[in-house]
């Protein structure tokens, strides 16, 4: 146990607590301040690594619209010459082309009503029913799509009192591909509800809907209105009518979403073709997530001269004693320095873009050259950005390597760690050393002022005796 003993020298005249004082600051500004200065270090270096791999996120992420997964590094449009017909959108994938569309009939889904009204939504569906018949007469069956979309709803009528409104909650508890409501067909002083069913797809596979049994103690349901689920049919030039149940078709036209918007046999004219203004907007957003990088390694890799006081120090940004962040801003640049447009005759290297590095290590882009480029090659520029974007962006690629599980940033942060749990272990046994040093010393102390006032007082005593003689 620590002693809490405290002295100031009464006996001896020694200041001991003053001695002990400077014994512990000396020891831990030997053997403590160090070790926990570098654990302070090595937090902000940790704290850096992961500001690092967060901004590699993100540098990911605006590479990955150029990527061979993503259908390359040159951006697509779809126009009409008449949107209210047919409207286009186009991945990178798509290929450039011009199509006639013409649309038939559009999609759309099914809606089913029975032909008696109720007076309110409380009122019951059959009052005359009893709870004690047979379910099988009191239960109506609907099925909603076909074949392996179909699905089947029952509800059960349960007595006299079972209202409509009861009925539309109890279908819609059971659909999951229908919707059931009440609907005033009447006025509003004079209301007349009626349940009608809606299929919440369109389509005939979907959307199709039909009332497959009716208990025999329920009212008669021939249905007073039905508009059928129908499948959009339009017709594209060099490929022939297609039938498909959506009005949002993008399994025909390899890399392009036709949305159909109205029939009647109307035509439109749909082109693909590169989308320059969107490519470079997207080229900026890459120029700009590199260049943070960059700037991010440069501030954190700094070392400053400090001569404020009369000792000269250098100060040492977080990331100065670690190469991963060098490291990974030279695989960037060795990634960007390789790609090549093999088959170009005017464009072949990120020059040709317009992306040039300069003498800081950022990148600089001019957009008119982009633009140029675009309009001599587009096939060249897009092989250059898609081979660079899936080295750097694709899973295993440049980026991956370092912001992986277990990858090189893992890896360096986890030392850092590991080191910072050694050093606080050394802190901690440095610690209790000092404090049995400390312990001892007043211990030392303790019987000194003893011994002292021991003598003292034998001394008086002597004196005292020498003096009566």
């Amino acid at each position: 146990m620590a002693s809490a003993l405290s002295f100031s020298g009464i006996a001896s005249g020694i200041d001991s607590q003053a001695i002990i004082d400077s014994t512990v600051a000396s020891a831990r500004l030997a053997r403590v301040q160090p070790n926990q200065k570098k654990v302070g270090e090595l937090e902000e270096t940790n704290t850096a690594l992961e500001s690092l791999e967060t901004k590699l996120d993100a540098l990911r992420t605006t590479l990955q619209g150029f990527t061979s997964l993503s259908g390359g590094g040159v951006s697509k449009t779809g126009s009409s010459s008449r949107e209210s017909v047919v409207s286009a959108t186009a991945t990178a994938a798509a290929s450039n082309g011009s199509y006639d569309v013409t649309v038939n009939t559009l999609a759309k889904n099914h809606t089913f009503s029975y032909d008696f009204s109720f007076s309110s939504t409380t009122t019951p569906f059959q009052n005359t029913l009893l709870g004690s018949e047979p379910a099988a007469n009191r239960t109506a069956t609907f099925t909603i799509g076909t074949g392996s979309n179909q699905e089947t709803v029952s509800v059960v009528i349960t007595n006299g009192t079972y209202t409509a409104s009861q009925f539309v909650t109890d279908f819609n508890n059971a659909s999951s591909k229908g919707e059931a409501s009440l609907v005033n067909v009447g006025t509003e002083s004079s209301p007349s509800y009626k349940i009608v069913i809606n299929s919440m797809y369109e389509g005939v596979e979907k959307g199709f809907i039909a009332e497959t049994s009716h208990g025999a103690s329920l009212p008669n349901t021939d249905p007073s209105s039905e508009s059928a689920a129908t499948n959009a049919s339009f017709s594209i030039s060099g490929i022939g009518t297609v039938t498909r149940g959506t009005n949002s078709v993008s399994d025909v036209i390899p890399g392009v979403t036709l949305n159909l918007s109205s029939g009647g046999g109307l035509t439109a004219t749909v082109k693909i073709q590169e989308d320059a203004a969107s490519t470079t907007a997207k080229i900026q957003d890459f120029v700009d997530s590199f260049n943070d990088i960059v700037k991010f390694v440069a501030e954190n890799n700094l070392v400053v001269r400090d001569e404020s006081s009369k000792e000269v120090t250098n100060i040492f940004a977080p990331l100065s004693g670690t190469r991963t962040d060098d490291n990974a801003l030279l695989a960037l640049r060795t990634a960007l320095g390789s790609a090549v447009a093999s088959g170009g005759s005017v464009v072949r290297v990120f020059s040709d873009l317009g992306i040039t590095t300069q003498r800081d290590g950022s990148l600089k882009f001019e957009s008119a050259k982009l633009q140029s480029a675009l309009s001599s090659e587009p096939s060249s520029v897009s092989a250059m950005i898609q081979s660079f974007a899936d080295t750097v962006a694709l899973t295993g690629g440049t980026i991956d390597q370092y912001t992986r599980f277990s990858g090189l940033l893992d890896i360096s942060v986890n030392n850092n760690k590991s080191l910072i749990t050694e050093l606080n272990r050394r802190v901690a046994d440095a610690e209790k050393q000092i404090q049995r040093t400390a312990d001892a010393l007043k211990e030392r102390y303790a019987r000194l002022e003893g011994l002292m006032s021991k003598l003292q007082s034998q001394q008086s005593s002597l004196s005292g005796a020498l003096g009566g003689r």
